[in-house]
């Protein structure tokens, strides 16, 4: 490097060159004359030394360069002095190629050198991780500096899509206005959007084995309600169970030990004109007495911090140990706005779910691992919470699918045929759900019935012995548990011909039959959802179905059970399961010769 390099660079402070020096101390006798010195022995005290008393000539201030030099600072003429440029960041030094270019970097960095320095550095990096500053939406707190802490929590998954602002105080939560709820399609029903509204939990749903955990309690922010000394208690399970309407607005009648509107399936009403109000509302003891005498207790109690969504959210509510409950009440509502969504985008970025935690990530709940395989939600990802009484959650955009009745109305058979294409390819499924396509059902083949006697039906095993050497080609297959992952009854279900079986919520998996299976449902009570005639339609499939009533008939010749008292358990008459085998056998074989015929 030439001797005009050199000369450049002989910029550096006075307090560069003393530190410089504290690392010489050979040099700093050599430019001191004695009688400048302090009458000490411990060398240690040249930092005491004024700069004024020093004569530094030219040749140290070359060396001192020379130094930098070697150390392998360069710079170029339009650069910075390597001394007076600014720490890096940390967003920098991820970027920067290799650890070993990394630790050289932070070695031979000067400004790096000085404790000082890496101490600021590091606060610095330690405010950078946790999030950052943003304002808030109010422009101003209580701090005097008009900023917030927002961010994602450290419970998120998703840093992208899971943007929130948290309010360790629900009084400097800024005013809320909640709208809706609006039709997000009128010409669907059951979707609905409110904004500026939070949600809570029903801790006093029903406890297993009828459980319940669908149920949520909407906060809804209108200041003309102030007035109503319970406008923050939600009305009686009764009161919404003996609600017929589809609808919560203007036209919706209000509650008479209430004096508001009650909500909709699934969302029970409460009104506030703040999360404060709501928080002094729920703690007088009228009203807490009210919400416990009438299983309306709602968690959190208290708020003591709020989490605030900014990003559209749509709030997954379903009975979680119901198989057929959350199907049918659940998502066949949502369907036909999966089918919408599928081709024009959804309109929610992430999804909040307190029935189950984790459902969309890495929950085994059936209905979970359904949506997921099918994708219900797009690229939308899961909202984890905290397990904490104590927080709240509130939401600028809510998307909410409302729980109807078990008849799905407003799903199509071609909405149905691509819901069942989805999962038979995502659960990787043998036999493809139109016949038409695969021919597996061959008179030369097996046909296979699948039963299951779900802990009810008593003398099954006797019955299909019987049976076996009458229809020698029928394959029985008995099944012992389904209990187990949702996959695995899949195929069990696809594999079938036909289904015998008792009752119960496994009916569900119905959805994975292919077409034209046959259905003989054992029932001493209520009928699964599954017999509902235009679901049959939906599925392409045919019901039987067979009930106590018809065995107190002696000239009734259709097949019967007989039930015991409370319904717990049954038995079948060897007559009435040949006669039901016979007419299964009959019914497929007329449905095989069909699709023969048609190829």
């Amino acid at each position: 490097m030439d001797n005009q390099t050199l000369t450049r660079r002989a910029t550096a402070t006075d307090e560069d060159i003393t530190n410089f020096l504290q690392r010489q101390p050979s040099l700093l006798e050599e430019s001191i004359s004695p009688t400048e010195l302090p009458d000490t022995s411990h060398k240690r005290k040249q930092s005491d030394i004024a700069l004024s008393g020093l004569n530094i000539g030219s040749d140290l201030r070359t060396t001192f360069e020379l130094e930098r030099i070697e150390q392998g600072v360069e710079e170029d003429d339009d650069q910075v002095h390597p001394l007076r440029a600014p720490l890096v960041s940390p967003t920098s030094y991820n970027n920067i190629g290799s650890p070993t270019a990394r630790r050289l970097l932070f070695s031979f960095h000067p400004a790096i050198k000085n404790k000082r320095f890496i101490a600021a550095f590091m606060v610095f990096a330690t405010i950078a991780a946790l999030g950052g500053l943003r304002r808030s939406r109010g422009g101003s707190s209580d701090d005097g500096w008009g900023w917030e802490m927002v961010g994602d929590g450290i419970w998120f998954e998703n840093e992208e899509s899971d943007w929130l602002e948290y309010y360790p105080d629900p009084a400097r939560l800024p005013k809320m206005v909640s709208t809706g709820p609006r039709r997000v399609d009128d010409s669907l029903a059951g979707m609905h959007l409110f904004t500026d509204v939070c949600v809570t939990n029903n801790i006093d749903s029903a406890k297993a084995p009828d459980v319940d955990t669908s149920i949520r309690g909407l906060i809804y922010f209108d200041k003309r309600m102030a007035k109503n000394p319970k406008r923050c208690v939600p009305c009686s399970i009764k009161a919404m169970n003996s609600r017929a309407e589809d609808k919560w607005g203007e036209s919706s009648s209000l509650d008479s030990q209430l004096g508001h509107q009650c909500g909709m399936n699934g969302l029970h009403a409460m009104y506030a004109s703040s999360v404060t109000d709501w928080n002094d509302c729920t703690a007088e003891t009228e009203n807490r007495q009210f919400m416990i005498r009438n299983k309306q207790t709602q968690t959190p109690s208290h708020a003591k911090n709020v989490h605030y969504f900014e990003e559209p959210t749509f709030l997954l509510s379903f009975k979680a140990d119901n198989r057929e409950g959350s199907l049918f009440e659940t998502l066949f509502t949502y369907l036909p706005y999966w089918h919408v969504f599928r081709k024009n985008g959804y309109p929610f970025d992430n999804v909040f779910s307190k029935s189950v935690q984790g459902c969309l990530s890495h929950s085994r709940n059936w209905f979970c691992e359904l949506t997921h395989q099918m994708g219900a939600f797009g690229y939308a990802r899961e909202t984890n919470w905290e397990e904490t009484h104590a927080t709240l959650y509130c939401f600028k955009n809510l998307y909410f699918s409302q729980q109807t009745s078990s008849d799905p109305g407003q799903v199509t058979k071609q909405i149905m045929d691509e819901f069942r294409d989805e999962i038979f390819s995502h659960f990787g499924l043998p036999r493809s759900r139109d016949r038409k396509d695969t021919i597996e059902k061959d008179r030369k083949l097996a046909m296979r019935i699948l039963l299951y006697s779900g802990e009810t039906w008593e003398n099954l095993e006797k019955l299909v012995k019987e049976v076996t050497g009458k229809h020698p080609h029928v394959d029985f297959h008995i099944v012992q548990d389904l209990d187990v992952p949702i996959a695995e009854q899949a195929r069990l279900f696809n594999s079938a011909d036909a289904v015998v079986m008792a009752s119960g919520d496994h009916m569900a998996n119905s959805i994975f039959v292919p077409d034209d299976t046959i259905f003989a449902e054992l029932s001493c009570g209520l009928l699964s959802r599954t017999s509902n005639s235009h679901f049959m339609e939906l599925i392409a499939g045919s019901a039987i179905t067979v009930a106590s009533s018809s065995c107190s008939d002696s000239r009734n010749d259709a097949p019967c059970i007989s039930c015991q008292a409370g319904h717990s358990r049954f038995a079948m008459p060897s007559a009435s399961f040949e006669a039901l085998v016979d007419d299964i056998v009959k019914r497929h074989s007329g449905k095989t010769s069909v699709v023969q015929d048609e190829r």
